[in-house]
This record gives C-alpha cells, sequence and structure tokens, in this order.
C-alpha cells in the first residue's frame, strides 16, 4: 500500500468581499470543506473549470494562502500549524510550477540564476557546486549548457516552461504541484512538456498534484482525478474510472466538452 503523503480534512478557504462602508461584506466559497490525500509516487489530477477552487487548492498546499479552517497533514504533521522554520524545511519537500512560465519567471534574472535560487536559499553549497547542479539540471529538462546566461524574453513559452520544471526539480522535492503547467502553451508544445514532466516522475520517483480544466490533457498523465465545482469535489475516482463511468452531472459534462475528431 502506498505511503499518504498528504491528508486533507475539511479544508476550506473563503474571502470577505467588502461592497462599500455601509454593505454587508460578500464571501466567497472558494474551498468549501474538502477532504482527500494523496499517495507517494502518484500523479493526482484536480480538475474543473475556472473559478472551482482547484488553484486555490494548490495555493493552500503549498502554503501560499491560509486556509480559513480545515487540516493539511503532510507526512503526519499539520503544516497550517507550522513555524517558519517548519514551512521552511517543508518548502524543501514541496515544490510548484506556475501557469504562465512568462510572468513567473524575474527578468531581470539570468537563467542560471532563477534555477539556481532554491539552492541558494536553501543550501549551504558553494558557487561552484551551486553552478554545476544548475547545469545538470538543465540538461535533464532539454536546456542548453550556453542558455546559462541568458534572459527569460530570449526564450520560447515551451523552454521558460522548462525553466520553471528545471526551478522545482533542483532542490530534490517529494511533490510538485503543477497548477496548469501546459495551458499557456501551443498543443504541440503540450505534449513535449507533459512527456518531460512523466520521464522525470519515473527517474526522480515524483509525486504530482496536477492542476488542469482540460480533462484531455489529464487523461493521459493521471493515476487519480478529483472533479470539482464551486469549492466542492463532486466526484473522485482512478482515470479509467472517471473517463469510463461518470457519476456526477458536472463531470459528465467536462468529459462531453473533449473535443473529438472527427475521421
Amino acid at each position: 500500500m502506498s505511503k499518504i503523503l498528504f491528508d486533507v480534512k475539511n479544508l476550506t478557504k473563503h474571502y470577505e468581499i467588502k461592497r462599500g462602508l455601509l454593505a454587508k461584506p460578500k464571501i466567497i466559497k472558494a474551498v468549501n470543506g474538502i477532504d482527500f490525500n494523496v499517495k507517494k509516487g502518484e500523479i493526482l489530477s484536480i480538475v474543473g473549470e475556472s473559478g472551482c477552487g482547484k488553484s486555490t487548492t494548490a495555493k493552500l498546499l503549498m502554503t501560499i494562502e491560509k486556509p480559513t479552517s480545515g487540516e493539511i497533514m503532510f507526512e503526519g504533521e499539520d503544516i497550517t500549524k507550522f513555524s517558519e522554520n517548519e514551512l521552511k524545511k517543508y518548502r524543501k519537500k514541496v515544490q510548484i510550477i506556475f501557469q504562465d512560465p512568462y510572468s513567473s519567471l524575474n527578468p531581470r534574472w539570468k537563467v542560471g540564476r532563477i534555477i539556481a535560487e532554491p539552492l541558494l536559499l536553501n543550501s549551504d553549497l558553494q558557487k561552484e557546486e551551486i553552478k554545476e547542479k544548475t547545469l545538470a539540471i538543465m540538461k535533464k529538462v532539454g536546456l542548453k549548457e550556453e542558455w546559462y546566461e541568458r534572459y527569460p524574453h530570449q526564450f520560447s513559452g515551451g523552454q521558460r516552461q522548462r525553466i520553471g520544471i528545471a526551478r522545482a526539480l533542483i532542490i530534490n522535492p517529494e511533490v510538485i504541484i503543477c497548477d496548469e503547467p501546459v495551458s499557456a502553451l501551443d498543443v504541440s508544445i503540450q505534449a513535449q512538456v507533459l512527456n518531460l514532466l512523466l520521464d522525470l516522475q519515473e527517474e526522480f520517483n515524483l509525486t504530482y498534484v496536477f492542476i488542469s480544466h482540460d480533462l484531455s490533457v489529464v487523461e493521459h498523465i493521471s493515476d487519480r482525478i478529483l472533479v470539482m465545482y464551486f469549492g466542492d469535489i463532486v466526484e473522485s475516482g482512478d482515470v479509467d474510472e472517471i473517463f469510463s463511468n461518470p457519476k456526477h452531472e458536472y463531470t459528465k459534462t467536462l468529459l462531453g466538452a473533449i473535443p473529438k475528431i472527427e475521421v
């Protein structure tokens, strides 16, 4: 039986929107008391339309956002109660690949520094050791050594996302949160990046939490799927089960929206 890395219980994130001095604040229920777990070595995909709460869930797992209530247990410890020092150790184990390969990279930094940043913050390695590791991980993700001194604007969208993948991978995390990592890319490039992620998962025994609105993407990469709708998980199951025998009407609607090629 696979080890459970994340065990999420009654996770809630509500936002209070103020509408004027006298008006009562509006409460937006982005995540509304969800329960799920993530097993070591699997790819768990969270799918749903924009606004369903999937990216908010990713931010909660990454501690970018704080939950309104609930528990996020990681290896038996509740990360919502971590001190700053404990969070620093946690972030060595859990990294994120962001959706937009353009805005997620500092345009003033060269690629070498962008990729090496997690090592600069979280290790005592010497400068030459950091450069050596950076060049090695660049090679793993298909980036050329001579690109080390280039700036992000000199790369295509797919290449920039490879830079983001290298940055997430360089400190040997256990888990990578993939927040819509291919949605901003051309279809032909999407397939290349997805295949790269699968190769890296196998080589480094990684666990992925894969966020996407596109069921045609997650069908080929997932072990299990959670379907979210207005802050709730409305259906979950193995990928084959979800695609062959969906139970919830919303899941059926998502599956019906997948483009089909007429021959």
